[in-house]
């Protein structure tokens, strides 16, 4: 399997283009009738609009999303796990604390461009000394440095 729906949602004009394809053509062949509770009836025979559909501008388009994920999505996940592998090494050389704290730290410094807020560290690290807590948000930083 393969993760396409990320590369679907930053580039939803492809998406929707894609989509549109096939629903445009065929809602100008397609009556309808959509009642006050909003329920959809479609009378008359339709199976023949369905039958021999040309799916190709969507597997176009899937394709496009396919190799978007491959080249970039899976790239930068595998970036991101890497960078926390490292940081979550560094953090372990600095102070012995649970796998869970060293998870939280992490993701508290990463939504806060590197540091630790006051607020979080009364509340989850407050067991940490100044030179700790530095050291420790330094290896955040460097571990998610851009090159």
């Amino acid at each position: 399997m393969i993760p396409v729906s990320a590369a679907m949602l930053k580039n939803p004009v492809r998406y929707d283009h894609s989509l549109e394809a096939f629903s445009k053509p065929l809602m100008r062949h397609l009556e309808y009738d959509l009642d006050d509770l909003g329920q959809l009836t479609v009378p008359g025979a339709t199976r023949n609009l369905y039958r021999y559909i040309d799916m190709t501008t969507q597997a176009e388009a899937l394709y496009d999303f396919v190799k978007l994920t491959i080249e970039h999505e899976l790239v930068e996940e595998l970036d991101f796990l890497a960078n926390y592998d490292r940081t979550r090494h560094a953090i372990s050389e600095i102070v012995d604390m649970p796998d869970r704290l060293i998870d939280l730290f992490i993701k508290l410094c990463l939504q806060n461009n590197g540091l630790l807020s006051v607020r979080k560290r009364e509340s989850h690290f407050d067991f940490l000394n100044d030179d700790e807590l530095a050291a420790m948000e330094s290896a955040v930083r460097e571990g998610y440095a851009r090159d």
